[in-house]
Parts: C-alpha cells; sequence; structure tokens
C-alpha cells in the first residue's frame, strides 16, 4: 500500500541543546544532524526534513530547525513553513533566551497549533518538574499556545511518550491540510548538483503543486528549467504540494543559478521586487517606537536582506503595535502577498547593541513605486488586502476591484496567483452574488469599480449641466474624456445609469434625466430663427459671424444656440466652425448613394458637381460621410462604405 501523505509540515522550536533533534529522531528513526559540523558541535545548524508517520499510517513532514542564537536566521526560514510546532523546552534548563525569541518568531510567523513538549524530566525530579510545568503554563500564557498540551517526556527512557504522540495525533488532526489552489512557488532552502542526475532543489512549496514536465522559474534571476523529477520526503512522486518537504530535480538550470533565498515558481504571476508593503507589528517588550525609515534586517522564506522600514501611517511604529509600511530592500526579493516575515535588529535600550526580533508581519503587496506617507487611498487599499489574505475568493474580487478594468478570467488567475481552474468557480459565486459583472469579450469588472465610474459620468455631467445652460447634453465621446472612466469600464457603466433612468440619451448627446439645456423664451425664439436659417441654406451654409449679421444677434450667442440645435439634432457639426442643417445631410446622403449606383464611385469633384456646391463644403462633407462609414476614401476617389453597402443592399 503507498504512502499517504498530507501536507501538513510540523517543526520544532526551542532553546540550544533542549533535544529537539533527539525528539525529530525519536518520532521519525532519522538522525536531522547532517552536517559534520553538526555531529562535532553537537548542535543543529541548518534545517533538518524528515517524514513523520502518524498513528493512522499517515505521513507528515518535520524540520528540525536550529536552536543556537548564532543560527536564528535559519530558524525563522524553517518556520516559514510550519504548521504544527512541537515547542521544546528542557525541564533542567527550563525557559531561556532563546526559548523566548522562538515563541516570539513563531507567533509573527503566523503559528496557531502546537503542543510543548518538556524534555529531560529523567534528569530532575518530580518537585523541579512540577515547577518547570507551572513555568512553562504561565509563559505560554496569551500566545498561541495557551491552553496546548504539555507533554513531559524523556529521549532516553523514552518515558511519556506515549502520551506525547497521542497528543501530537489528536492536534494533526485538527489541523487542515494546506489547499494547493495557488500557483506553484516554493522558497529554495537547499540546491546541490549529482553527478550524471543535475540539479536538484529543495523546500516546502508555499502555494500550488508541482509536477514532472512543468516549467518552473528561478527568482530573481529568470532562468527557467524543466522538472524531470518530484521526491516527496525521500520518496519518488508524481507531484509535490504545498506544505510538503519537496525535493525537484531539475534539467536545463545549473545549481549556480539557483540558491538558498530564491523562489522556484510557474507562471508569471511572481516576480522579484525591491519594493513590498506590509503590516508590520512591532514586538511588545522592544524599549522603543521603531523610527520611520529604520533599517533592519529582513527574514521572509529562506530568504535574509537588508531592509529600510518607511511607516505610512504616522511616523513611527510604537511597541505592542502595527502600522502599514513599504519596505525598500537592498536586493531583489521574490515576495508575494501573504508571506509572513520577521525583522530584527538593534536599537537604543537594547545591551551592548543586541541583535534581537523587533517584530514582523504579512507581505501585502509589492510595486515599484515609493509610496507617500499618511495617503488615504493608500492605507484605504492595504487595509483591504490585509483583510483578505486569509480568503481566496475575497482576494480574487479585490484583485478584480484593484484591476479597474475589464479582465478575462486568465487574466484574474495570473493577478490572484491562483489556478485558473479554481478562479473559474470563484468567478461563478462572485457573479452570482452580483460582485463580477459581464463585460465585452467574456471579460468581468468588479462592480464597485463600475459604481464608480457611474458616480463619475454623473458628476461630470453635472458640471456640464452647471457650466453650459445652453447645452442639451454632452456627446458620448466627450463625456467618456471628461469623467476619466477607462474605456472598459465607461460603456457598462453608462448601460446601467441609463437602465436606471438616471442619464438620458438625446439624440446625439447624453444628459441627467430631467435636466438639460435652460433656454428662456428670447433663446427659444432665436433658435428657431438659426434652424430656418440654416435650413434655407442647405449645402452652402454661412460661417457663425456672418449668421449673427444677418440675424442681429451676438456672435457668441449664436455660437451657443447652434451647439444647442446640435445636440438636439437638428444641425449636424460637419467640420470645425461648420454647421449644416440634418435636411441637408440627408441630401448629401441621397446623391451619395445615387452616385455609387450609377458609377460604384465618385471623386470629390464629381461630388461637388452632383451636390451643386464649392469644394469649401464638399470637401468637410465627405470627411464627415467618411465618418459614418457610408464613404471610404481610396487615393482621390471615395467607394462605399458599410453602412452605403447595407442600404444599397
Amino acid at each position: 500500500m503507498a504512502d499517504q501523505h498530507v501536507n501538513i509540515t510540523l517543526g520544532t522550536a526551542g532553546h540550544v541543546d533542549h533535544g529537539k533533534t533527539a525528539l525529530v529522531k525519536m518520532l521519525t528513526g532519522c538522525d536531522t544532524d547532517r552536517l559534520k559540523a553538526e555531529k562535532d558541535r553537537g548542535l543543529t545548524i541548518e534545517l533538518g526534513f524528515a517524514p513523520c508517520r502518524m498513528a493512522d499510517e499517515r505521513i507528515v513532514g518535520i524540520v528540525d530547525v536550529p536552536g543556537h542564537v548564532d543560527f536564528i536566521r535559519n530558524m525563522v526560514a524553517g518556520a516559514h513553513g510550519i504548521d504544527v510546532v512541537l515547542f521544546v523546552i528542557a525541564a533542567d534548563d527550563s525557559i531561556m533566551p532563546q526559548t523566548r525569541e522562538h515563541l516570539d518568531i513563531l507567533t509573527l510567523m503566523g503559528c496557531r497549533h502546537g503542543l510543548v513538549a518538556l524534555t529531560k524530566i529523567d534528569l530532575v525530579d518530580q518537585e523541579l518538574r512540577d515547577i518547570v510545568l507551572a513555568d512553562v503554563r504561565e509563559f505560554v500564557q496569551g500566545t498561541f499556545l495557551e491552553g496546548a498540551p504539555v507533554c513531559p517526556l524523556s529521549n532516553i527512557t523514552f518515558e511519556g511518550y506515549d502520551g506525547f504522540f497521542k497528543a501530537l495525533n489528536l492536534l494533526v488532526d485538527r489541523v487542515r491540510p494546506h489547499e494547493t489552489i495557488g500557483l506553484f512557488r516554493v522558497w529554495v532552502e537547499r540546491v546541490f548538483s549529482l553527478r550524471g542526475i543535475g540539479t536538484v532543489v529543495s523546500g516546502i512549496p508555499t502555494s500550488g503543486e508541482v509536477r514532472v514536465g512543468d516549467r518552473l522559474r528561478v527568482l530573481p534571476g529568470g532562468q527557467g528549467g524543466r522538472v524531470r523529477g518530484v521526491q516527496v520526503y525521500g520518496k519518488g512522486a508524481e507531484v509535490g504540494r504545498a506544505g510538503e518537504c519537496v525535493a525537484i530535480h531539475l534539467s536545463d538550470l545549473s545549481a549556480e543559478a539557483v540558491g538558498r533565498g530564491k523562489v522556484l515558481a510557474k507562471g508569471d504571476a511572481y516576480a522579484a521586487v525591491t519594493m513590498a508593503e506590509a503590516d508590520l507589528r512591532l514586538q511588545p517588550h522592544v524599549p522603543a517606537p521603531l523610527e520611520d525609515y529604520a533599517e533592519v534586517h529582513l527574514h521572509v522564506g529562506t530568504a535574509e536582506a537588508m531592509a529600510h522600514v518607511a511607516v505610512l501611517e504616522g511616523r513611527k511604529i510604537p511597541p505592542g503595535e502595527s502600522r502599514p509600511v513599504q519596505l525598500r530592500l537592498s536586493e531583489p526579493l521574490a515576495v508575494a502577498p501573504g508571506d509572513r516575515f520577521v525583522v530584527r535588529g538593534s536599537m537604543a535600550g537594547l545591551a551592548g547593541g543586541q541583535v534581537t526580533t523587533l517584530g514582523g508581519g504579512r507581505i501585502l503587496g509589492t510595486s515599484n513605486t515609493r509610496l507617500r506617507r499618511d495617503r488615504p487611498w493608500t492605507l484605504r487599499i492595504l487595509a483591504e488586502r490585509r483583510d483578505a489574505l486569509d480568503s481566496p475568493q475575497a482576494w480574487a474580487a479585490l484583485m478584480l476591484k484593484e484591476a479597474g478594468e475589464a479582465v478575462g478570467p486568465d487574466e484574474l488567475a495570473r493577478r490572484s496567483a491562483l489556478q485558473p481552474a479554481v478562479v473559474a468557480e470563484m468567478l461563478d459565486r462572485l457573479r452570482a452574488d452580483g460582485t463580477a459583472l459581464e463585460a465585452a469579450g467574456g471579460r468581468l469588472l468588479h462592480r464597485d469599480v463600475v459604481a464608480d465610474a457611474q458616480r463619475a459620468v454623473v458628476r461630470t455631467l453635472e458640471t456640464f449641466h452647471a457650466q453650459s445652460p445652453l447645452r442639451a447634453g454632452m456627446e458620448e465621446g466627450a463625456l467618456a474624456s471628461a469623467s476619466g472612466a477607462a474605456a472598459g469600464v465607461f460603456r457598462p457603466a453608462l448601460a446601467r445609469l441609463i437602465a436606471d433612468g438616471d442619464v438620458e440619451r438625446r439624440g446625439p448627446v447624453l444628459a441627467l434625466a430631467g435636466q438639460g439645456a435652460r433656454v428662456s423664451q428670447a433663446d427659444a425664439a432665436a433658435k428657431d430663427r438659426i434652424a430656418s436659417a440654416l435650413a434655407e441654406a442647405g449645402l452652402a451654409p454661412p460661417a457663425v459671424a456672418e449668421l449673427a449679421e444677418a440675424l442681429g444677434e451676438p456672435a457668441d450667442r449664436v455660437e451657443s444656440l447652434v451647439r444647442l440645435l446640435v445636440d438636439e439634432g437638428a444641425l449636424v457639426q460637419v467640420g470645425e466652425g461648420l454647421a449644416m442643417h440634418a435636411s441637408a445631410i440627408e441630401k448629401a446622403t441621397a446623391v451619395v448613394l445615387d452616385l455609387f449606383r450609377k458609377s460604384g464611385g465618385f471623386t470629390t469633384m464629381d461630388f461637388r458637381d452632383a451636390l451643386g456646391t464649392s469644394r469649401k463644403f464638399a470637401v468637410p462633407l465627405l470627411d464627415y460621410l467618411d465618418t459614418l462609414r457610408l464613404t471610404v476614401r481610396q487615393g482621390s476617389r471615395r467607394t462605399p462604405g458599410a453602412e452605403a453597402k447595407k442600404r444599397l443592399g
């Protein structure tokens, strides 16, 4: 029977020499101290991985992290993949400095499940054991380990092991395995080359699945390689999943191109960046606030880099509080939303410039611009991201909203770093609850994006009506441009406004319902005289100045009333400063169709002669008919456009 792997990872934590590696060996039969230096010094330096078989024969992974202060960065690297913590405290040593720092780090890394293994009980009497038990329960109060089992045991005599193993099994049963709905991504923990095999990379994937034949990219760097083989807990497998200890055999990729702290990823959803937005919480016991632009050691995944912390709300982070920040990195890192991180450093109040864990948090996003402090729009977006991080569907909906335009399902999957099939299912639900609205070409819009565009259109029309009392409304193109709505958003927004009765289409223009031109009695009379004059002028209309002089009206008033007649459809704006009566356009259209019937095409001179007008009017009129797709210019001739072909049958 094949082993049943469960993509849950256990991890040890605790002070150096408290028995973490011995506990792992007791559970797995594996010695995770693999380096000669580890054997010689009797302590764990690098991370150790091993499979752990549970009582029901399921196999989970276990990672043994170093406890010595000199290797705290390796501890942080291991903590990023831990689901269940085996927090080790030696009965003969009790709570030590790295005990406290490890618990701080685990809390900052989002660990929520664990138990305490009180080791080396064979070295103390019952009275001291009871004292240490009480100390431990007090120590974990207010942390994720409060109320967790505390299991006394001996790595030498095996006393207490059965109770410990039972408690561990019960705990694992309550933990939900990793979802694999994301696009594949793994922080590189180890990389090496084997003669005749090639490059092998190992780590605990943070998302998705990897299979033989997949193409993966190295970030930063961008080099690509094909997966030739996959191992899970040291055995060949068809697939490696998030939350498992996975080794990946790669072709077309040298070991030099891949290093610890880099990322292997599938597709182009991920990128290496030098700026990332985050929510950063400072530890309560830190002696002073973290000042804006403080330099810290950033630990994320298996990577470490220096970073400046640009505080985006206020100018500092007080102890025990969180603030949105932008991390400005000293080198590119392939961080992604949801990644948990720790910052370490020294500050005033720490003895001798001591470097310690200052705080930590989660990555909210990445950018290529420096964000400015106390910007409401920025703070709102980061708060929305923070609230959506733990719900893939909420995150996909937020990415649809942040797109600000219509996007297709595949593009949304890329933006969300989720598998396309998963996003397709999410979109069905988002359509059903009205969050996702259909747009042209099978694309989708977030309802808030459309609602924002609707408000922008209404505001634009309100301003227009207030500033242009003698205009019936705005042309659609002008309204789209003035509203600032993206091209793919404006039309759906306008359609909803018209359907809801908020906006009306009046001939060639759009207006708010119940609003339009405010025409006085005198204006109405002048408007009628203008319309009559231009109808009589036919295909040779006078300029505005000439018309104003003929009617005895101010030129600016005539110009405004001409625009109003254009808005109402009585006149047509043929060219700059040239308006013709609609009846003249109808006549010109009839002439064009007749010319097409006779010869299939014509020149400007033919058109001019047929109309009985001058070139001054014939040329702009033909250009206007081109925009109606009635005519198409081909060299010196006009041939039938789509509209003419439709009318000619």
